[in-house]
């Protein structure tokens, strides 16, 4: 039973810790956010298992993972507010041309991103962006700015 307890305190813990350290893809992680996915892995397994090296203890550990992973997952498609909770919600980061630099400074993101995120749909600069928006995944979406200059120089 205390296996069970120490697994679901330390899934949401990381759970916690993964929603503070800002919306990212897997793509974006910098070599920082690495290591400290490496290391904490290992040392949520020693909080978790602590000294149960059992085959059972670990089947045991893995299967409340699951359950709270499917159990998330559930809620997410279920319920709106559950969505909302777990994973978030999508982010404005530039309206207009301008970059709202309290929303992406909460959002943990550097102006340097954006830019680099613009260039790669074909944006020059921002002056061609009416909007956009950091979804939940962690990924940009641009909406052209119809008066602006158009993606790619056209």
């Amino acid at each position: 039973m205390e296996l069970l307890f120490r697994a679901t305190v330390l899934y949401w813990f990381v759970f916690l810790v993964m929603r503070g350290a800002g919306k990212r893809s897997l793509a974006d992680l910098s070599p920082l956010d690495m290591l400290m996915l490496i290391v904490m892995g290992d040392l949520i397994q020693q909080g978790v298992n602590q000294d149960d090296q059992s085959i059972v203890g670990a089947m045991t550990a893995v299967s409340v993972f699951l359950m709270w992973t499917l159990l998330g997952d559930w809620v997410i498609r279920k319920s709106k507010r559950g969505r909302r909770i777990l994973v978030g919600r999508p982010v404005m980061v530039v309206r207009d041309g301008q970059i709202l630099t309290e929303i992406v400074e909460r959002e943990r993101m550097a102006a340097e991103d954006i830019l680099a995120a613009a260039r790669e749909q074909g944006f020059a600069d921002l002056s061609g962006i009416s909007v956009a928006v950091l979804e939940d995944d962690g990924k940009l979406s641009f909406v052209p700015n119809p008066d602006g200059p158009k993606p790619g120089g056209g």
